[in-house]
């Protein structure tokens, strides 16, 4: 019974064992990785951009830091109109802090993109449990390979249009589907 018992548990650990170092060995057979539509200069240029839009809210500067901001109205950038200027500028003097850090960039394509900008709204003494941190999104364009700096709202974001056009053409209808089967 014991040997049944040992020889069971050796087949389990052995087989465990090859499960799990199937995936261990040289790849030879990887595919390639498909190139990026992304350059150095574009995220040298974004990077950039952001860093001085932080530097501008650093500053205090609401006005500066508000003007770099626009709208993307299809497939074009506008400026700002009043109305939303002074949206923006209220919304960034409430989010004013002490320290603003790129948390991170995610780029997909022309459109539809993402930056994140971690904020210290406050010095916190040591023991204080007060939160005191908030992020800003940013939904960063390049149009005609210029970067710009959209925020990422429910009103000023024509993004979800455009993206769900996209996703359209890229994706055959369901009857088309089924009929080709």
């Amino acid at each position: 019974m014991k040997k049944v018992f040992m020889l069971l548990a050796a087949t389990v650990l052995t087989t465990g064992l090859m499960m799990s170092c199937s995936g261990c060995g040289s790849k030879t057979e990887e595919a390639p990785e498909a190139p990026s539509m992304f350059t150095k200069e574009d995220t040298t240029q974004l990077l950039n951009l952001i860093d001085q839009f932080n530097g501008y809210m650093k500053a205090g500067d609401i006005k500066s830091a508000t003007e770099m901001l626009v709208f993307l109205n299809g497939d074009s950038i506008e400026q700002l109109n009043p109305q939303f200027f002074n949206r923006q500028a209220r919304s960034l003097s409430a989010v004013r802090g002490i320290d603003y850090q790129l948390d991170r960039i995610m780029l997909r394509d022309d459109i539809d993109n993402e930056a994140k900008i971690d904020i210290v709204l406050f010095e916190k003494p040591e023991g204080d449990t007060r939160p005191n941190t908030t992020s800003l999104y940013f939904r960063p364009v390049r149009i005609d390979g210029q970067w710009y700096l959209t925020t990422k709202d429910n009103i000023t974001d024509t993004r979800s249009d455009l993206r769900n056009r996209q996703d359209n053409e890229e994706t055959p209808a369901a009857g088309e589907e089924e009929n080709e089967e």
